[in-house]
């Protein structure tokens, strides 16, 4: 069976156009991949909290020993674990919303996630395919720095094939906001 992890950093729990443009990817994810379980982690629900030094200190002391036991790995475990990554978060400051940050901070760490050698960073998560799904009231052509980061992310884990859908110029007067996201969720459903 494979696993979906589904990051969702939708700031807005009614309304959401992002959420809406990954419900109509995992909708059509799930019907190419009937045996797929998505597990739908919704980051604004107080499940990641920033670093403090005690603990970034405690962290190191189960780092340097190897034992990802304690509860603070979890979802570093969940992300290595996960086949395919799905990332819903508004376009917000030219890159995404803050929670976002705040979650990686979590799952990025040494030798579990991610490992080092003299020949720079490499992977150890077993995803295939990140997808990263954004909507922003203005323009996100040429500037999509939070899908750059992700790529990023998705590189040094050892995701290798990344994918981002996108509507933009929602709130710009003139533009029909409505048909933008129905022509996201037709590029959406024809990339399957």
């Amino acid at each position: 069976m494979e696993k979906v992890l589904f990051l969702d950093a939708c700031i807005r729990e009614e309304g959401s156009r992002t959420k809406q443009l990954c419900d109509v990817y995992l909708e059509e994810f799930l019907k190419a991949h009937p045996d797929a379980e998505v597990d739908h982690l919704v980051l604004r629900d107080g499940v990641v909290k920033t670093h403090t030094l005690e603990k970034l200190n405690e962290r190191d002391v189960y780092v340097r020993a190897g034992d990802w036991s304690h509860p603070m790995f979890d979802l570093g475990k969940q992300y290595r674990d996960a086949d395919y990554i799905v990332i819903g978060t508004p376009y917000w400051d030219l890159s995404f919303a803050a929670i976002l940050k705040v979650y990686l901070e979590n799952i990025m760490v040494a030798d579990l996630t991610f490992g080092c050698n003299d020949q720079g960073f490499y992977g150890l998560c077993k995803g295939k395919m990140m997808t990263y799904i954004t909507t922003g009231g203005g323009v996100i052509d040429g500037q999509n720095f939070g899908y750059d980061y992700m790529k990023a992310i998705a590189a040094m884990t050892g995701i290798d094939e990344t994918q981002c859908f996108y509507a933009q110029n929602l709130d710009i007067v003139g533009f029909d906001a409505e048909a933008i996201l129905e022509e996201a969720k037709e590029k959406i459903r024809a990339a399957f």
